[in-house]
């Protein structure tokens, strides 16, 4: 069996980026974020794979091969309460057939895997204290897609990305730069 971070190297070296990158907001002309760290660019992956019409995919991937760990990354500029939940659950859902036929092609046990979904979003002006207590709530009813896709789905602001994300879920590389602009 391959190693799926294998694999991306492999057939899609050209598709790795920053994080940075992948935070940019084109519409706006704004970076979420402020980190160098080295990601899988999934939108550009997925206009390789469908080159005539791309399905709905996150912004970046990150690997973590030791752990047997994938998170997923959608950045949203925009307030939680505007974000949509029909287009996270698309996103979802071909983000996965994606993953899917790349696994099938190369050789990759899929399950092999624990998956990680991360929907950031705009960091709104309530205090930090108050957020604090929905670090672990699950927005945009995502939940229904437990066991089955994901072993995990964190639902936050940029802010508890930039203060949390590394010291809970165990990613080995640093994520703590992150910083809205």
């Amino acid at each position: 069996m391959a190693e799926m971070l294998y694999i991306f190297k492999q057939k899609f070296s050209d598709s790795f980026d920053t994080l940075k990158n992948t935070s940019y907001d084109k519409e706006n002309n704004i970076y979420l974020c402020n980190s160098s760290m080295s990601v899988i660019d999934f939108d550009d992956v997925t206009q390789k794979l469908y080159p005539k019409k791309q399905p709905s995919s996150y912004d970046s991937i990150i690997i973590e091969e030791k752990d047997k760990k994938v998170f997923y990354i959608e950045f949203k500029n925009q307030d939680k309460t505007d974000i949509s939940n029909k287009i996270l659950h698309n996103k979802v859902k071909c983000s996965d057939e994606t993953i899917l036929n790349i696994c099938k092609t190369n050789n990759i046990k899929k399950d092999n895997y624990n998956y990680v979904l991360c929907i950031v979003y705009k960091t709104t002006n309530t205090k930090y204290q108050y957020r604090r207590f929905e670090k672990n709530t699950i927005h945009f009813e995502l939940r229904q897609y437990m066991p089955k896709y994901f072993g995990k789905i964190i639902t936050n602001d940029i802010e508890f990305f930039k203060k949390e994300f590394n010291k809970q879920y165990g990613c080995d590389k640093n994520i703590v730069d992150i910083i809205i602009k």
